[in-house]
């Protein structure tokens, strides 16, 4: 098992890390933080089967900065 995303994930996001096989998980983790396109991020993800917006990552994106 895999250390849980950093912050206060929403529900979405939580539960699509979670489903995420372990190499995939860091390679998805590593996206969330570095600050690439959200849209992008989430069409990749929507490809491959897990339903997020890019809203959804902008917000956790967010909640990371402001330290909610």
């Amino acid at each position: 098992m895999s250390d849980p995303l950093p912050g206060n994930p929403g529900p979405t996001l939580k539960r699509l890390y979670e489903e995420l096989e372990p190499d995939v998980r860091e390679t998805v983790l590593v996206r969330l933080l570095d600050g690439s396109s959200a849209e992008r991020l989430a069409l990749v993800l929507r490809k491959h089967g897990h339903a997020v917006s890019a809203s959804t990552i902008r917000t956790y994106r967010r909640s990371l900065r402001d330290g909610v």
